[in-house]
């Protein structure tokens, strides 16, 4: 996602309204978000149904990162080797039945 172009993506509240069909468009047009402001004040930002999957999925990819992280940091780490004998046998299980 691009970051919001300050002389471009800003609208207060009030023009927000006035052009709301327009704006709706503008990410998905640009490719930014677009930020509302309330007496001179950011007060929301408008987004693409696609940018939000984008940042949901980077949150996602963070925590499963930090898990990791406290994972290992606790020792609950498993050998790769461990992890595909597991395979291999859950494999053959498989096979047989």
């Amino acid at each position: 996602m691009k970051s919001p172009m300050l002389t471009k993506d800003l609208v207060p509240v009030h023009e927000l309204r006035a052009n709301l069909a327009s704006w709706l468009d503008r990410p998905s047009e640009t490719g930014r978000p677009v930020v509302i402001t309330q007496r001179g004040k950011a007060a929301a930002v408008l987004v693409s149904p696609a940018m939000l999957d984008e940042i949901e999925e980077s949150q996602a990819v963070v925590r499963n990162v930090l898990r990791g992280l406290q994972e290992v940091e606790a020792g609950e780490v498993v050998d790769d080797a461990e992890v595909w004998a597991d395979v291999e046998e859950l494999l053959a299980r498989t096979a047989v039945t």
